[in-house]
């Protein structure tokens, strides 16, 4: 397991993927199908493993990972999908060797990647969310897809039979819209199969308006966490590309101009911290006329009630705004640090994100995560 990226977000998993479908390299991806019980991933988790048994990515806490390489292996030998089921309810030291357990019962999908995946590059490229349905077994080969799209509805392979694709119509989207990711058994008289619907999500975009020092830990901290980050910065003087190595994308703009370089949607989330009060007040009053889920404005309240009089006094009423406009920004959790503050304010977009407001998991009833 030394060559595992085991820490590599959903983001990196994807650019894995794209990198195999442009190479003449193979590899198998792991996908977390079903769980009974607790599990350290949720169905819809995914691990790639090369031909060089590197894997990226994690689908348990360390449990499983081992095996799946070697699993990983006969399926680049035989070139057949398999899935793999694994008992973890008994505390098995022989998986995991330290008696802690994943506690649950983990059904894993293991498939070659080939052309099959395109479509969902296609539509991550696109920015846009895609349903993925896998048949798991029953009348329908292990492996066989079908796509949904939320405007353009199913795309689906030559061999998908019609019954199952009459059952999803009804049974997928709902699912989708909720971004479920699950297994689930479909009888008609048509037939009968165990599927497993993924929806995908495009990957997450945080757009950073500032070249400061602080927003070198931002940008990192977003990265670890699966984010696509892009520098906006007001000064052409500065290598911004070289000065936040980390980033993804780089702009050079002005206040007035920065919704038209960027498209800008509700998955993104912008942090304006250029640590200048009119560049600041321009880019959030350009901001507001785009459908972004998140305007994080560093800087005290008190700055913040100031920008409110200007608007005021101008004619310009912000209280339709006001809930995705998050200053002070950042989770109250008393970081002072650099990299703190930056897990604060990551840890504020996650949230948002996730819908989910921040508590403490002890205070939650019932599973950490929806079932």
């Amino acid at each position: 397991m030394n060559d595992q990226d085991w820490g590599a977000p959903e983001s990196e998993i994807i650019e894995t993927i794209r990198r195999v479908q442009k190479s003449d390299s193979q590899a198998v991806i792991a996908h977390i199908v079903s769980v009974e019980g607790s599990a350290y991933r949720r169905p819809g988790a995914k691990m790639v493993v090369s031909e060089n048994r590197v894997g990226i990515g994690n689908i348990t806490a360390g449990c499983l990972e081992g095996e799946v390489l070697d699993i990983a292996s006969k399926v680049l030998e035989t070139g057949k999908p398999l899935i793999q089921t694994y008992d973890l309810m008994q505390d098995r030291d022989d998986i995991w060797g330290l008696g802690v357990g994943c506690n649950g019962v983990i059904d894993i999908l293991l498939e070659q990647i080939d052309s099959s995946y395109q479509p969902i590059l296609d539509s991550l490229d696109q920015g846009r969310p895609i349903g993925v349905v896998t048949a798991l077994s029953g009348d329908v080969p292990i492996g066989t897809k079908a796509y949904y799209d939320e405007e353009t509805g199913f795309n689906t392979s030559e061999n998908f039979p019609d019954w199952l694709l009459d059952e999803l119509n009804s049974i997928l989207p709902p699912l989708f819209k909720k971004g479920k990711s699950i297994s689930i058994d479909i009888e008609s008289q048509g037939g009968q199969a165990r599927v497993f619907i993924d929806s995908i999500l495009p990957i997450p975009k945080l757009i950073i308006v500032g070249n400061g020092n602080d927003v070198a830990p931002v940008v990192d901290v977003a990265k670890i966490n699966g984010f696509s980050v892009s520098i906006i910065s007001f000064r052409k003087g500065i290598d911004i590309a070289k000065k936040f190595p980390n980033a993804d994308h780089f702009y050079h703009s002005s206040p007035s101009s920065i919704t038209s370089i960027l498209e800008f949607n509700n998955n993104t989330y912008v942090v304006i911290m250029t640590h200048n009060f009119i560049e600041d007040r321009l880019s959030l009053e350009q901001l507001l006329s785009t459908p972004v889920s998140y305007i994080g404005l560093l800087g005290p309240q008190e700055r913040f009630k100031e920008m409110l009089s200007e608007f005021k006094a101008e004619g310009k009423n912000l209280t339709s705004h006001t809930d995705r406009i998050y200053t002070p920004i950042g989770l109250d959790i008393g970081g002072g640090s650099p990299y703190q503050i930056a897990t604060s304010i990551i840890s504020e977009i996650l949230s948002v994100h996730n819908h989910r407001p921040p508590r403490h998991l002890r205070d939650r009833e019932g599973p950490i995560h929806d079932r």
